[in-house]
């Protein structure tokens, strides 16, 4: 091959390429930097902790009404009657 050649052939793969690389910039502005991953971490921490926290209360509350419901109540006992003694009437 001659120079000419070669060098056309490359100008045409150059070309290329900067058609490649203004793509792959332009997608470089939605992808995440290092803050976003430390705020996003930060956040996932907060909700996993709340979660928790929410789950435990409302477990919690469910097996105390479940622990309080589950054994029957005893009725009430009944009061001694109330006696009362009188001297027999003449």
């Amino acid at each position: 091959m001659d120079i000419e050649a070669r060098l056309d052939k490359h100008d045409e793969l150059f070309v290329d390429v900067l058609g490649r690389l203004a793509k792959i910039e332009s997608q470089l502005e939605h992808t995440a930097t290092k803050e976003d991953l430390a705020e996003m971490g930060a956040t996932l921490v907060k909700w996993m902790i709340g979660l928790v926290f929410g789950a435990s209360v409302a477990a919690l509350t469910v097996m105390t009404f479940v622990l309080n419901n589950a054994v029957p109540k005893a009725p009430p006992a009944q009061p001694a009657p109330i006696v009362i003694q009188m001297p027999p009437y003449k």
